[in-house]
């Protein structure tokens, strides 16, 4: 028996999009409609109006994102006010302003903003993977560094080498003398 569809063409893509205005993500956009994700994605497929209607919704939020993390890119100067007060003379009264402050605060420019806007809209100049194609040979070259997490550890080449040991294995003349004298 095939089951009974929810969809109703006059309030789905209305909320769907309201939902998405105000930034949920689709799982929580088809919970909030009670059908699962793949109905959602049924229902996007089948339904261009519900689809256009998701999209008109994210826009917005995306350009305002958007927006954000260029500001965060570049940097940005904003004002900050502090105000003083001090009591009022009754216990009821509401307290007097004494003094307000204005200064003005730079933000500088983030790089992982930078590196993120530009990868994204760079991706061929800037991600850490290119690949070059020359005749029969394809040739990888990765260029983001590899890290350690442990502090006391150095990257070598792809090998990982503690800060006490060279690349060889051998160890520090200077950890072999303090281990000497323990």
């Amino acid at each position: 028996m095939p089951r009974k569809e929810k969809y109703d063409k006059n309030t789905f893509p209305l909320l769907a999009q309201g939902y998405a205005r105000r930034g949920l993500i689709d799982t929580q956009i088809a919970k909030n409609l009670g059908i699962s994700c793949a109905v959602y994605y049924e229902y996007q497929n089948k339904y261009p109006e519900f689809m256009e209607a998701i999209k008109e919704g994210k826009r917005p939020v995306d350009v305002e994102v958007e927006n954000a993390l260029l500001k965060r890119a570049l940097g940005f100067s904003f004002e900050e006010v502090h105000v003083e007060y001090k009591p009022g003379k009754k216990a009821n009264d509401k307290p007097i302003v004494t003094h307000i402050k204005k200064i003005k605060k730079f933000v500088v420019p983030d790089t992982t903003a930078c590196i993120f806007w530009k990868k994204n809209r760079e991706p061929k100049y800037w991600r850490d993977k290119h690949e070059f194609d020359i005749g029969d040979v394809l040739i990888k070259v990765i260029s983001a560094v590899p890290r350690s997490k442990d502090p006391k550890k150095k990257v070598t080449g792809t090998k990982m080498h503690s800060s006490k040991e060279s690349p060889q294995g051998e160890k520090d003349t200077r950890v072999k003398k303090e281990e000497e004298k323990k």
